[in-house]
C-alpha cells in the first residue's frame, strides 16, 4: 500500500470508528430507557441487561455502518480539500479514481461484514432476543425479595416480613392473579425458594390458601402444613417457536413451513430481498459521498454545497429503498423496482465520479 493510500485509509478508518462509536452510544442511551424495565420490574442482572443491547446491535449495524462510512468520507475528504491536500495529490499525478481507491477497499470490507450480519448474525441475535425477553418477563428466580417490600411480576405479588442469611423467607403473603378464572391468596409463616429444571418453586410451611372463583363468585380456604407453589408460569412450549421474518435465516425464508399463511409468505419474500440489498448500502453511500464531495474544483467559500447534496441524495435513496421494501410486502410485483433503485443510484454516482476523472484527463 502506497504512503498516500495508507494515510487516507487510516483517516477513513479512524473517523469511521469514531462515528460508529458515537451512534452506538446514542442508540444505547435511547434504548436503555425502554429496556430498563427488565431491571426494575423483573429483577434481572446488569450483565443480562447489557446482553439485551448486544442482541439488538446487529440489525442496527446494517444502518449504522453505511451512515458512519458516509460521514467519515465526507469529513475526511472535505478536510483534504480545504487543506489543499487533494490538489497536491492530483498535481503529483494521481487521478480521482486513484485517490478513491483506499476508500473502495474499506467499503468492500464493510459490505462483506454487512452480508455476514444480514445472513447470520441478525437472525441469530433476533431469535436470542425473543427468547431472552420471554425469560426476563417470567424471571421469578431473580426477584430480590427485600423484606417488607411488595415484589410484583406478571400479576404475581409476594411480600415477606423478614429474610435471613440463608434466603429463608418469614411472614409470607402471596397473591396470584395470573389465571383469569380464579385468584389465589396464600399466607405462610416460612418459605424457601428452590430452582429445579428452570422452575422456581416456593416451599411453604404452616399457612393458608384462599382461592376465589371468578365464575361463581365463591371462595374456599385451605390450611396446610407444607405446600409447594410454582412461581414460574407454565407457558413455555416444548417445541421451537414460529419465528417471524426478521428472526429467520435465509434458508428458512426460502423454505418456510407448509402451513405458513399467505401474509407471512409475503413478509418472508420481502425480508429475503432486504437481506440481499441492504448489505449493499455501504457501497451506494460511499459512491454518492465520493461523487459529490469530489465534484467540481476547489472553492474558497467551502465545500458545503457538495456535502449538503450528498446528504440529500443519500436521504432520497434510503427513503425510496425503505418505501419499496414496504410495498413489496403487499405487492410482490415491486421486487424488480428495489433492484432498479440500487442500480440507478449506483450507475449515476459512478458516472459522476468517472466524469470527474475524465475532466482531469
Amino acid at each position: 500500500m502506497n504512503l498516500y493510500s495508507r494515510y487516507l485509509f487510516t483517516k477513513i478508518v479512524s473517523n469511521f470508528a469514531g462515528f460508529i462509536s458515537i451512534l452506538v452510544c446514542l442508540i444505547w442511551f435511547s434504548r436503555a430507557i425502554g429496556l430498563m424495565k427488565y431491571v426494575t420490574e423483573n429483577g434481572i442482572k446488569i450483565s443480562q441487561f447489557l446482553s439485551l443491547f448486544v442482541l439488538i446491535l446487529p440489525w442496527l449495524l446494517l444502518f449504522i455502518i453505511p451512515v458512519s462510512l458516509c460521514a467519515a468520507i465526507l469529513i475526511v475528504y472535505n478536510r483534504l480539500i480545504s487543506n489543499n491536500e487533494i490538489t497536491i495529490l492530483r498535481n503529483s499525478g494521481l487521478t480521482t479514481l486513484a485517490i478513491c481507491r483506499p476508500v473502495a477497499g474499506f467499503t468492500i470490507l464493510c459490505s462483506v461484514f454487512c452480508f455476514l450480519i444480514s445472513f447470520y448474525l441478525m437472525p441469530y441475535a433476533n431469535q436470542q432476543l425473543r427468547l431472552s425477553r420471554y425469560d426476563f418477563r417470567n424471571n421469578y428466580t431473580n426477584l430480590s425479595f427485600n423484606p417488607q417490600t411488595f415484589e410484583t411480576l406478571n400479576n404475581l405479588t409476594i411480600y415477606a416480613q423478614n429474610r435471613d442469611e440463608n434466603n429463608n423467607l418469614f411472614g409470607i403473603l402471596l397473591h396470584d392473579e395470573r389465571s383469569k378464572k380464579s385468584s389465589v391468596t396464600i399466607t405462610a409463616k416460612k418459605g424457601t425458594i428452590v430452582t429445579k429444571e428452570n422452575n422456581a418453586l416456593l416451599y411453604l410451611k404452616d399457612g393458608t390458601i384462599q382461592r376465589f372463583n371468578s365464575d361463581d363468585r365463591k371462595s374456599e380456604i385451605l390450611h396446610f402444613d407444607d405446600y409447594v407453589f410454582n412461581l414460574t408460569e407454565n407457558k413455555r412450549v416444548s417445541h421451537a417457536p414460529r419465528w417471524n421474518a426478521k428472526e429467520r435465516f435465509v434458508q428458512d425464508l426460502l423454505d418456510p413451513e407448509p402451513d405458513s399463511e399467505y401474509l407471512d409468505l409475503e413478509k418472508y419474500r420481502a425480508e429475503f430481498h432486504q437481506r440481499i440489498t441492504f448489505p449493499l448500502f455501504p457501497i451506494i453511500f460511499a459512491l454518492i459521498a465520493l461523487s459529490c464531495i469530489l465534484h467540481g474544483q476547489f472553492r474558497r467559500s467551502g465545500n458545503s454545497p457538495n456535502i449538503i447534496a450528498a446528504i440529500v441524495i443519500i436521504t432520497i435513496f434510503l427513503t425510496t429503498s425503505i418505501a419499496i421494501c414496504n410495498l413489496i410486502v403487499s405487492t410482490p410485483a415491486f421486487v424488480p423496482l428495489l433492484y432498479f433503485n440500487f442500480a440507478l443510484f449506483f450507475a449515476v454516482s459512478l458516472k459522476f465520479l468517472v466524469a470527474n476523472y475524465r475532466k482531469e484527463s
